[in-house]
């Protein structure tokens, strides 16, 4: 397998018409037809035993999360994200470009970082007050920063509710930046450029927007082993627990995946010429679809399907009697796509639990209160919905803000696309 780095940059923006998800593996497809009846009929048998018991295995530490799974840093995007603003800025088509972005793909963090370092200013949204009242200081002030000098503006989310008094100002401001001659930059959510072109035909005024380039099998290959920050003298081997398959591809030259490899094709099966074989697991592509090449719904599902196997007294030992050697070697097992259990609504989830969901995604964070402003919900039901979705890992409650979780996301999008929701393109 070529490296993706031979073929094609990790990280590159492009025109969001230009975006598509990556495709699953046939057998994940049919699998998701199937998996109901197979089960009536079959029960959970296996074609074969796995490499590792389910019951020698357990999740990793902190410690190793952050060694070879860490928090993605969003300023290894900023270089990417540069150039295609540098391109927009040649059509000379509008001062003003849109950049939009799926939830927890860093698009807010990318564009602080390139705004920060660029020297521009940082324009903070109005407050939700300031919205419903219809209060004309905020816009004020932002024309009174002059129309010729640059500005950012991370969360145009943030400049609008859904509210028949909501959406005033943020007519104003998309009507005065794409005519004011000063450059700007504007970050969006997916969900919430959706509902402007919708409501406003934003698109007209603007030039197509920017998207990131969903993260397909080779991309995330290249990503998840650059996350590994593990030092030279350790080297982690990522293979699939049921049937030993290379997850992430190992260097040929690695001593350790050759012992590895020819232990496991010794005691599993080995070509007739007797050399092994190095399988490649399809965990990835199936990761790239369900996720829809986001990544940071790709990495929060990765760190899920990562366990070790315990030390125990003899490991210390060897460890011990093996200090001058020059490198450490671990195996990280990764469950099977179709062991993970992701998070799914009921199908019979309610119409005010999407409406809540819908509304938390066209909106970024919202504190209950402002849900109970914006819903023909009362209190009461609003915060136990709130407080159902938090025990089923759908949201989360930070600093008073409810949001969505990166593993429930896939699951919510999914409900409300077969429910006929307005759904983002990403």
């Amino acid at each position: 397998m070529t490296p993706a780095s031979d073929t094609a940059p990790l990280w590159r923006y492009l025109r969001l018409n230009d975006f598509t998800s990556p495709s699953p593996t046939t057998k994940e497809t049919v699998r998701k037809g199937v998996t109901e009846l197979w089960h009536k009929l079959m029960g959970d048998s296996k074609s074969e035993e796995p490499i590792r018991a389910q019951d020698e295995l357990k999740s990793l530490s902190d410690e190793l999360y952050a060694q070879i799974a860490p928090e993605p840093d969003w300023t290894e995007l900023v270089t990417a994200l540069n150039e295609a603003l540098e391109k927009g800025l040649t059509t000379r088509v509008s001062q003003a470009q849109i950049v939009v972005g799926a939830p927890f793909s860093g698009i807010t963090e990318t564009l602080e970082h390139w705004a920060k370092h660029r020297g521009i200013k940082i324009i903070k949204p109005p407050s939700p007050e300031t919205i419903l009242n219809q209060e004309q200081q905020w816009l004020q002030r932002l024309e009174e920063e002059g129309s010729a000098r640059p500005l950012v503006i991370s969360h145009l989310e943030r400049c609008y509710l859904r509210h028949h008094h909501g959406l005033k100002l943020i007519r104003q401001l998309l009507q005065w930046l794409s005519t004011r001659p000063g450059y700007c930059v504007l970050g969006c959510s997916s969900w919430a450029w959706a509902y402007f072109s919708k409501a406003l035909q934003a698109e007209k005024l603007f030039s197509i927007p920017w998207t990131l380039g969903a993260l397909n099998q080779e991309r995330l290959q290249q990503w998840f082993s650059n996350l590994n920050t593990s030092q030279q003298q350790e080297t982690f081997i990522f293979r699939q627990l049921d049937n030993g398959d290379f997850v992430i591809p190992p260097s040929r030259d690695d001593s350790f995946t050759k012992r590895t490899t020819q232990k496991r094709f010794t005691s599993v099966s080995v070509d007739s010429d007797d050399t092994a074989r190095t399988e490649a697991s399809t965990f990835l592509t199936d990761l790239a679809a369900y996720s829809r090449g986001n990544p940071g719904v790709a990495w929060a599902l990765w760190r899920q399907s990562l366990q070790g196997v315990p030390e125990t007294k003899n490991d210390d030992h060897d460890h011990a009697s093996d200090l001058d050697k020059p490198t450490q070697n671990h195996t990280i097992w990764v469950k099977p796509w179709s062991q993970i259990q992701h998070l799914a609504l009921s199908e019979s989830a309610d119409r005010s639990t999407l409406q809540i969901l819908h509304t938390l995604l066209l909106h970024g964070p919202l504190p209950a209160s402002l849900l109970i402003e914006l819903l023909p919900l009362s209190g009461f039901e609003i915060r136990r919905i709130l407080t159902y979705l938090e025990y089923r890992n759908f949201l989360i409650s930070a600093r008073g803000q409810w949001q969505l979780t990166p593993l429930g996301y896939p699951a919510v999008r999914q409900a409300l696309e077969e429910e006929g929701y307005l759904l983002d393109s990403l």
